[in-house]
């Protein structure tokens, strides 16, 4: 079977969707030696890295020289040109990181992460904003197969588009077994140093869009700043479309000193401040999965996260949940995993235990048994 992907999510920098196809094909290159992967990446003026390129035994890279928003203007509109052409071969099956097919002659997979952005386009990322909510409901209806992270999408999949449950495949994440592993002290210190990191802090990781719903992340701190506990924020991840306000918002509470911005970061460093943080709080109004919360809890950070969808779904008993709309309760639950001990302990056991039950061989499996099943192979 010959399957074809767009390595693009992954060209730069490792977000969501970016993560979760390089370590899914990283893993399908390891498990799978019968079939041959086409993969595709274009740009301009980046050319994609050799170290990201999956080691499959039977393997196609293309790396074009093409304007990315061309590109897309054509693949959003009209099925052409075909990912096939780009191989000179016709594909038997292709499989988008993203909510839009892949043009292409053969079958077609699609990957649903969450639809924050069908009911907030303006709080989503500008591609979500402008093309998913604007072409979802034909790629789904176009579609060969869908793939997604959890019962809740499932479920919204089902009741916003009508789509037969029978067709949504939900293949949980995986999670790197490097956040597993124990990390030197002497490593610790070394990031610390070059981050300039305080001793103690709260972590936030993800990018700053609207969606992580970051200014009552600020609101809450000011609270807990308020109540005695003197505690700064780290925030890992890359800049984004709200940047500017939340420097507004952190000057506006008077916690610009307590605030400190990392931008992105490698693997490498994030495994390390995880190890480092007092908890982590992740106070996303939408989520599909939730990354963050996972890879903290194998780090033995305790988690204090938004029960809106589908964070409980993934985390279950191995966090403490506030109302994402408020700043209140995020407040009471950060001063409560502070100060008490007891119950910051048992987060941490019941959060290892949860995260081990994720990997990405498993996930692996099971989507190349989805390819398998919607191929006819």
């Amino acid at each position: 079977m010959k399957i074809g992907f767009d390595l693009r999510p992954f060209l730069r920098e490792e977000t969501g969707v970016g993560i979760y196809l390089i370590n899914l094909l990283f893993q399908l290159a390891r498990l799978d030696r019968l079939n041959e992967y086409h993969l595709f990446s274009a740009s301009w003026k980046d050319r994609f890295p050799a170290a990201k390129i999956p080691p499959f035994a039977r393997l196609k890279f293309r790396d074009s020289r093409l304007p990315v928003k061309l590109l897309n203007f054509f693949w959003h509109r009209w099925p052409w040109p075909r990912l096939d052409n780009f191989f000179g071969t016709k594909l038997d099956l292709t499989h988008s990181a993203t909510p839009l097919i892949l043009p292409t002659g053969g079958k077609k997979i699609i990957t649903v992460h969450d639809l924050f952005f069908l009911d907030s386009p303006g709080q989503s990322d500008p591609e979500a904003g402008e093309f998913f909510f604007r072409r979802l409901a034909g790629s789904l209806r176009k579609a060969d197969g869908i793939i997604t992270f959890s019962r809740f999408v499932r479920d919204e999949i089902v009741n916003r588009f009508g789509t037969d449950a029978a067709r949504i495949k939900i293949i949980p994440h995986g999670l790197d077994p490097a956040f597993h592993e124990e990390i030197a002290p002497s490593e610790l210190e070394e990031t610390r140093r070059r981050h300039q990191l305080p001793a103690s802090f709260l972590l936030f990781v993800g990018s700053q869009e609207p969606r992580k719903n970051l200014p009552r992340l600020f609101e809450a701190l000011k609270t807990v700043h308020c109540r005695g506990l003197d505690i700064p924020l780290v925030m890992v991840g890359p800049l984004g479309q709200d940047s500017r306000r939340l420097r507004a918002k952190a000057d506006e509470l008077g916690l610009s000193s307590w605030v400190r911005m990392t931008g992105y970061l490698d693997q490498w460093d994030v495994r390390h401040i995880y190890r480092m943080a007092d908890a982590l709080v992740f106070p996303s109004l939408c989520e599909g999965f939730g990354f963050p919360p996972l890879e903290a809890m194998a780090s033995g950070v305790p988690v204090i996260a938004s029960s809106a969808p589908a964070i409980p779904e993934v985390c279950r008993d191995a966090a403490v949940y506030f109302r994402p709309d408020s700043p209140e309760e995020m407040a009471e639950k950060i001063i409560f995993v502070l100060e008490d001990s007891r119950a910051k302990e048992e987060l941490i056991i019941k959060g290892k235990q949860r995260a081990a039950a994720f990997n990405w061989e498993t996930s692996a499996r099971e989507t190349l048994a989805y390819y398998q099943s919607v191929a006819g192979r």
